[in-house]
C-alpha cells in the first residue's frame, strides 16, 4: 500500500474520530441545557405559584379582608369598607393567578373551593353594606354575615403541601435528569478504544514513514507507548508552545486527532480571551522550570473542536530532547468535579435556606445536622444536639401507641408523614406537620433518617379561633344557636337511652326594650352580659346556657328525674333575672319569661322542641311576664304549685 494510500485512510480515520466526538460534544451540552430549563422552568412556576399564594393568605386572612370586614362591621366606617373591598379584588387577582398556573385538579379544585369562600364573603360583604345603609347594629349584621372559614383554610392548606410535593418532585426529576446527562457523559468512555486504534495506526504509519532510522523509531514509539497508557491526557510543548507529541486521552478531551494536535500551538486549545494570560505562564515556566503535580496543580479553561468550554487541571513536569528544552503537561477534564461541587453546594444552600426546620440522623438516630430553621423553631443552638438523640424534643404528649404506629410506617414504607408534638428548648410545647423518611444505601440499608418540620402553631389557634367565632356568642361568651342545636341533638338521643327527662327553657327578657330605649345599645349589651352571668349561675356544669338572638336565651337540662326539678329550675332562672338597672330617673326592672318544653324520648325533633319552649314563654307574656310556663300551664315565680302533665 502506497503512503499516499495510508495518509488518506488515515486522514479519513480522523475525520470519522472528530464527527464522532463533535456529535458526542454537541449532545452532551443539549442535555446538559435541558437539565437546566427544566429547573428554571420549574423555578419560575414555583415562584409565581408561591407569591400568588403568599398574596392570598395576606389579602384574605385575618390581617387582610376578614380583618377590615369585621372591623367593618363594628365600626360601620367607609375607611374599612374601601380596604376590605380592595383585599377582596386582590384576592380574587392573586386566585385567578394561581388557577392560571394550576397544573393538577387538586389544585383547581382548592383554588374553587377558595374561591367559593370568598364569592360568599363577596355577598356578605355587599349585604353588610346594605345593612349599614339601613343603620342596623353590628349585632344585628353579625347574625346575617356569618361565613364558615374551614373550606378556605383547608384549600390553602392543600395549596401550600402540594407546592411542597412538587418541590420534592421537580428536585426528584432534575435528579434524574441530571444522572442521565451523567450518564450519557460517561458513555465518551466507549470512544477510548476508537481513539487508541487511530492513534496505533498512526503510529504504525510514522513508523512505517521513518523505516531508515528504526532505532529511533522503536525508541519514540516506546515513549509514545507510555504517554499513551496515561490515564490523564499529555501534552508535550516546547517553549515556542507548538505542540509536539500528545496521547489519545488528549484526543479525545479536545477532539482533534494526534495528526492535527501535532501541528497546533498550546494556545489554540484555549479560549481566545485567555491566551496571552497563559503564553506569560508558559514563559515564566520555561525561565524556571520546576515540578508541578497535579496535587498543586494550577486550574485553567480550555476549548474543545467544537468550541465548547470546560475547566482543565494541569500538572507540569519538563524533560530535555536533543538539548531541547520541552514541557511535559497532564490535562484532566474537572468538568464533573465541578459539577458536583456546584450540585453539593446548591444542596446544602437548600439544606441551609429552606424554610422548614429540617433534621438529619444516622442510622443510630444520632443527630448529625439540622439547618437554621430548626434551630430557630427548637430554640436549640446547633453544638447543643449534635450527637444526641430525637427524643430531647419529646412532648410527652404522645402515646406508646402512637410511636408504633409512627415506626411501623417508617420501616415498612420508609416514610411517615403527620402531626407531631415537640417540646421547645425553653419547655412549652408546639405543633408540628411532620415528614421523616429513611434514606438507604444501594443495598437496601438505611442510612439516615431525615425529618422536615413545619411549625402549625398559628393554624392551630386560627383553628380554635373559628371554633370559637362559629359555635360562640361573640358578646356573651355563651354557646350560640347553633352549637346549642347540636348539645340538644346529643341531649335527646342520651334521655331516650336513659329514659330521663331532658328540658328546654326558652328566656326572655321582660324590660330589655326600655333599656336599649332609654340608656343606649352599650348599656344594652351591659345587661346581656350580665344575664349571661346570672344564667350561667343557674346551670349545672352538664347543662347548656346558649344566646340565641337579641334578649332571647335558651337553656338545656340534662338528666332530670321528676317534674318538681323542673319547677325548681324554672322558680331560680326567673328569680335570678330580676335585675335593677340604675338610671338618673326611676330604676328600671328588668325580669324573665320563661317558656319550658320537656322531653321524654317521644318523637320529636329538635327543633319541634324548641318551638314548642317558644310558645310556652310567648305564653307566659302574655299572662303578664316574669313567669314561666310548661306547654298550657302558667305560674308566677312566686307560687308553690307543682307542675302539671
Amino acid at each position: 500500500m502506497s503512503l499516499r494510500i495510508k495518509t488518506v485512510a488515515v486522514a479519513m480515520l480522523s475525520c470519522t474520530l472528530i464527527v464522532l466526538l463533535l456529535w458526542f460534544g454537541i449532545e452532551t451540552k443539549q442535555r446538559v441545557k435541558g437539565v437546566e430549563q427544566q429547573w428554571l422552568d420549574y423555578n419560575n412556576y414555583a415562584s409565581a405559584t408561591n407569591y400568588a399564594l403568599a398574596r392570598i393568605n395576606t389579602n384574605f386572612g385575618y390581617g387582610g379582608f376578614i380583618h377590615h370586614f369585621k372591623n367593618y362591621i363594628l365600626h360601620q366606617t367607609d375607611q374599612f369598607a374601601a380596604l376590605a373591598a380592595d383585599d377582596l379584588e386582590e384576592t380574587y387577582r392573586a386566585i385567578d393567578e394561581y388557577r392560571a398556573l394550576a397544573q393538577t385538579e387538586g389544585e383547581k379544585e382548592a383554588l374553587d373551593k377558595l374561591a367559593h369562600v370568598v364569592d360568599i364573603y363577596r355577598l356578605k360583604f355587599d349585604f353588610t353594606r346594605t345593612l349599614v345603609a339601613q343603620g342596623r347594629s353590628p349585632r344585628e349584621i353579625e347574625t346575617h354575615v356569618q361565613v364558615n372559614d374551614a373550606p378556605a383554610l383547608e384549600a390553602i392548606s392543600f395549596l401550600t403541601q402540594q407546592a411542597l410535593r412538587d418541590s420534592r418532585a421537580s428536585v426528584h426529576r432534575t435528579d434524574e435528569a441530571l444522572s442521565e446527562a451523567i450518564g450519557f457523559v460517561n458513555l465518551g468512555a466507549l470512544l477510548v478504544p476508537i481513539i487508541a486504534f487511530v492513534a496505533g495506526v498512526v503510529v504504525i504509519f510514522l513508523r512505517r514513514t521513518v523505516e531508515a532510522n528504526r532505532l529511533t523509531d522503536e525508541a519514540k514509539a516506546y515513549a509514545e507507548s507510555l504517554v499513551q497508557a496515561a490515564p490523564e491526557a499529555w501534552l508535550i510543548v516546547d517553549s515556542q508552545g507548538r505542540i509536539r507529541g500528545t496521547n489519545s486521552q488528549a484526543q479525545a478531551l479536545f477532539g482533534y486527532s494526534q495528526y492535527e494536535m501535532r501541528h497546533m500551538s498550546i494556545d489554540e486549545l484555549m479560549p481566545e480571551r485567555m491566551r496571552a494570560h497563559h503564553a506569560a505562564l508558559r514563559d515564566s515556566f520555561f525561565a524556571a522550570p520546576s515540578v508541578r503535580p497535579l496535587g498543586k496543580a494550577r486550574d485553567l479553561v480550555a476549548a474543545t473542536a467544537s468550541g465548547r468550554e470546560f475547566p482543565i487541571e494541569i500538572s507540569l513536569s519538563y524533560t530535555r530532547r536533543n538539548g531541547e528544552l520541552l514541557a511535559i503537561a497532564a490535562l484532566r477534564n474537572i468538568t464533573e468535579r465541578r459539577e458536583a461541587e456546584r450540585r453539593q453546594r446548591l444542596a446544602q444552600q437548600v439544606f441551609d435556606i429552606t424554610a422548614e426546620a429540617i433534621l438529619v440522623t444516622d442510622s443510630e438516630e444520632r443527630i448529625i445536622d439540622m439547618n437554621e430553621a430548626f434551630c430557630s423553631m427548637t430554640g436549640y443552638r446547633r453544638e447543643e444536639i449534635l450527637g444526641k438523640s430525637p427524643d430531647i424534643l419529646s412532648s410527652g404528649r404522645h402515646k406508646e401507641d402512637f410511636y408504633e404506629i409512627f415506626w411501623q410506617a417508617l420501616n415498612s414504607t420508609g416514610h411517615w408523614q403527620g402531626e407531631i408534638w415537640n417540646r421547645h428548648k425553653e419547655g412549652y410545647a408546639f405543633p408540628s406537620l411532620s415528614s421523616i423518611s429513611a434514606v438507604k444505601d444501594e443495598r437496601g440499608n438505611v442510612t439516615n433518617f431525615v425529618a422536615v418540620y413545619s411549625d402549625i402553631t398559628s393554624i392551630k389557634e386560627n383553628e380554635e379561633r373559628l371554633e370559637e367565632l362559629a359555635h360562640f356568642d361573640q358578646l356573651t361568651g355563651l354557646p350560640n344557636r347553633l352549637l346549642f342545636h347540636d348539645r340538644l341533638r346529643s341531649s335527646m338521643a342520651r334521655a331516650r337511652r336513659q329514659k330521663s327527662y331532658l328540658v328546654v327553657m326558652y328566656v326572655d327578657l321582660d324590660g330589655f326594650k326600655a333599656v336599649n330605649d332609654t340608656l343606649g345599645h352599650e348599656a344594652g349589651d351591659q345587661l346581656l352580659v350580665r344575664a349571661a352571668t346570672h344564667l350561667r349561675a343557674s346551670i349545672r356544669d352538664d347543662d347548656t346556657a346558649a344566646r340565641l338572638g337579641g334578649d332571647e336565651f335558651a337553656l338545656l337540662f340534662n338528666g332530670l328525674s321528676s317534674t318538681e326539678h323542673v319547677r325548681m329550675l324554672a322558680q331560680r332562672v326567673i328569680e335570678n333575672l330580676t335585675l335593677t338597672v340604675e338610671t338618673e330617673a326611676e330604676p328600671l326592672a328588668v325580669t324573665a319569661s320563661v317558656g319550658v318544653a320537656l322531653y321524654v324520648g317521644d318523637s320529636s325533633s329538635e327543633e319541634q322542641l324548641l318551638e314548642r319552649a317558644d310558645q310556652a314563654m310567648y305564653q307566659a307574656k302574655r299572662q303578664g311576664k316574669q313567669r314561666y310556663c310548661l306547654s298550657k300551664a302558667c305560674f308566677k315565680h312566686e307560687t308553690e304549685q307543682a307542675l302539671s302533665g
